[in-house]
């Protein structure tokens, strides 16, 4: 009988369910570290500590702000929390490296993904696909919607945020003719300079982007980035796209420069609430492509994303250091807490 469990404790059977093979993938793996397995739809904060009080990996794959602190005090046997997924504004970090448990995310499993829907975002905002779509479908053929509509080769792109998602879009748009620029602080410029990348401060990409990509995490600096003051410094008529964390722009004023034509298309998968309420001004622009939050999915995506997860379970359950643990300095408590780590 394992001596370990491992709980997942909610999942969006929409686009997330997960496939025979992979489960039992699953399986095995937590079994050979050691490890049982327990799957569930725990939606509040009662059912996650009923279910995993006793669990030593938990791990979370949907966005909602499901581990708080006083849930992370409940998890008493807690070595190890994962959040199934790239993002984990989800989770108390500070209450979790308090309590002396890593918590990890799952890289490398959608990067391809976002990076084309980025590109479908930016090329469907730009070219005014979908309304000139619609007037098609519905009997029309009014080729003015198409105006106006400029050459794209030659106008700089600016990204925010240049970690893997940012650079699968860099090497895709580099064949189309875009200057790219990036901001981001904790990226050396010669690490850019490799796919011909140019590193600026925000104001001057603000000030120089016909095009913003957003790939920046939600964090407490990065919340509202792009608020008034940012879309005052842009260039009129740029284009915003964002697939990372709808709370990154300030979706009001994002509104009033929509409205005003300082902003003249924007591709949105990401909304401050999810899902975007109905009375949301931003319903309203006709210069807005939305998508539901999608993404990051691909049916080989949600594959990769549980195999990985797994190995991370089962590598936590061996006592290892998971090298995507995004609390470094939580090592010595965890350590004294648990005992240390055997790599």
């Amino acid at each position: 009988m394992p001596s370990h469990k491992v709980v997942l404790i909610d999942y969006d059977v929409d686009l997330f369910d997960i496939t025979p093979p992979v489960l039992a993938y699953m399986h095995d793996v937590i079994h050979a570290a050691g490890g049982r397995l327990v799957i569930g739809q725990y939606h509040d904060e009662h059912a996650v500590i009923e279910a995993a009080s006793d669990a030593d990996v938990v791990i979370i794959q949907t966005i909602r702000p499901l581990v708080p602190e006083p849930v992370l005090q409940k998890l008493v046997k807690c070595r190890g929390l994962i959040r199934a997924g790239l993002g984990y504004d989800s989770i108390d970090i500070e209450a979790a490296t308090k309590l002396g448990i890593p918590v990890s995310n799952v890289i490398n499993w959608c990067n391809d993904e976002v990076a084309e829907q980025t590109l479908a975002l930016l090329f469907s905002t730009a070219l005014h696909i979908i309304s000139l779509h619609e007037t098609v479908r519905n009997g029309m053929w009014d080729r003015s919607l198409a105006v106006p509509t400029y050459r794209m080769r030659g106008k700089t792109l600016g990204l925010i945020g240049y970690g893997r998602i940012a650079r699968e879009v860099a090497r895709r748009l580099q064949s189309f003719g875009f200057g790219i620029i990036a901001y981001d602080p904790y990226i050396k410029g010669n690490v850019m300079s490799e796919l011909h990348v140019q590193k600026v401060e925000m104001a001057e990409l603000l000030h120089r982007s016909n095009f913003i990509s957003l790939h920046t995490p939600l964090t407490e600096g990065t919340s509202h980035l792009l608020n008034a003051d940012s879309f005052a410094k842009m260039k009129d008529g740029v284009i915003i796209v964002n697939t990372s964390r709808g709370q990154v722009i300030d979706e009001l004023a994002l509104h009033e420069a929509l409205r005003s034509g300082k902003v003249a298309g924007a591709g949105l998968d990401v909304f401050e609430i999810e899902p975007l309420p109905l009375d949301s001004p931003l319903r309203s622009c006709t210069n807005v492509v939305f998508t539901p939050h999608v993404s990051s999915y691909s049916l080989d995506a949600v594959d990769t994303l549980y195999r990985y997860t797994a190995d991370i379970a089962a590598q936590i359950l061996q006592r290892r250091w998971v090298q995507t643990i995004v609390n470094p300095d939580v090592r010595p408590l965890a350590e004294n807490r648990w005992g240390d780590y055997v790599a």
